[in-house]
């Protein structure tokens, strides 16, 4: 018996309708097992900080002679996502990953001297101390510039009076002056640029970027030890004041 026309175009769109789902089905079934699982194209990477070191610093000339000295640590982590791939080969992977990371910092350092022929002419001294002062950083995980090697960034938030990384006042920080001289926190080896006397570095402001160099081996679950920071000069010429510093520190690391 001969089927109505209808019927059978009818017949005709439900057969191609369940085609389409079919073939849309296999194509999602195919899409899911071609695309790697996020635990599979990266895995977390914890960075652990532990680092101390001792800064020293004098000047001696016609207008002040004095000195300070500054012994710090700062210990925490930073959390980062790193490509499986580069994981297989740190040193010659390229990437870079951004993370967050929490710090937290020890000093006690001590500025004292004379002034000569100055508005604040006579002796000034000055203590400073810090005691596990926590601060939070923005963090950045990459290749370095050569071979064998890779760079953390860490980089200061913004705060109250500025962008710093350990607060010179306030927040479990303490200070005593006898006069104005150093009453502003310490002019060398500031916790607010993470215990470095230096300016910038590399163009960067030490107050809100730290750059560490470290080897490939530290990934994917490696330790190493370097010297962070290293800072080690003097000047003595007739035409200005002398200057002497050392600042070295020893950073060790691990990654897990």
């Amino acid at each position: 018996m001969t089927q109505p026309k209808n019927h059978r175009n009818g017949a005709r769109r439900v057969a191609a309708g369940i085609m389409a789902l079919g073939a849309a089905a296999a194509c999602a079934l195919a899409g899911s097992a071609s695309a790697p699982a996020s635990s599979e194209a990266s895995r977390l990477v914890t960075i652990t900080f532990n680092d101390s070191g001792k800064g020293r610093w004098s000047t001696e000339g016609d207008t002040d002679k004095g000195s300070m000295a500054m012994n710090y640590s700062w210990k925490g982590t930073a959390k980062f996502r790193v490509p499986t791939n580069a994981l297989k080969k740190p040193s010659s992977a390229k990437f870079s990953v951004r993370g967050t990371g929490s710090l937290a910092g020890s000093w006690l350092g001590d500025f004292a001297g004379t002034q000569f022929g100055t508005a604040s002419a006579g002796p000034y001294h000055c203590t400073y101390k810090g005691t596990l002062v926590k601060t939070t950083v923005d963090a950045q995980l990459k290749n370095g510039p050569k071979k064998g090697r890779l760079q953390i960034l860490l980089f200061a938030r913004s705060y109250e009076f500025g962008i710093y990384f350990f607060p010179t006042k306030g927040a479990g920080v303490t200070q005593d002056c006898a006069n104005a001289t150093g009453s502003s926190g310490p002019g060398h080896f500031s916790p607010a640029a993470l215990f470095r006397d230096s300016f910038n570095v590399g163009g960067q402001l030490t107050t809100q970027t730290a750059v560490i160099d470290v080897p490939a081996t530290l990934l994917p679950r490696g330790s190493a030890k370097i010297t962070f920071p290293r800072e080690i000069g003097s000047v003595n010429s007739p035409l200005r004041a002398k200057l002497a510093w050392r600042n070295v520190g020893t950073l060790a690391l691990k990654a897990r």
